[in-house]
């Protein structure tokens, strides 16, 4: 079954985005090759996950090249505390007619991270 690998993201301070993910999602930046240029790996449930790279931003450099990036499922709580305790700008919401639950995080240069959650299932009425 294809599953996502990793996302890629061109960032111009990546110890704030590394800080931004360890607090969200409780990941790890880790180990990376040596490419002959700056960055970091963030491990999510020991997997690189996200790909970061540390570039100079130009004023043309396009902002919100990626949307955003969901990561799921995770338990509400010990989520919503995290953010919190980071100070985080963010939303709840959910995908309708489902259990998922979503935390829309606003991160460092724009970047928007959902995060999802389990929740009970709306009832027939």
């Amino acid at each position: 079954m294809p599953r996502l690998d990793h996302i890629n993201i061109d960032v111009s301070d990546g110890p704030r985005m590394v800080r931004f993910f360890a607090e969200v999602l409780g990941a790890e930046d880790g180990v990376r090759p040596p490419f002959d240029f700056p960055g970091h790996w963030i491990y999510v449930d020991g997997h690189p996950a996200i790909h970061l790279n540390v570039a100079t931003r130009q004023h043309d450099f396009p902002r919100g090249m990626v949307n955003h990036v969901a990561f799921g499922v995770y338990e509400f709580e010990p989520t919503k505390a995290r953010i919190e305790a980071g100070g985080w700008p963010y939303r709840i919401t959910g995908i309708p007619d489902s259990e998922i639950g979503q935390f829309f995080v606003e991160g460092p240069e724009g970047l928007l991270l959902e995060v999802q959650f389990r929740r009970e299932r709306p009832k027939d009425v």
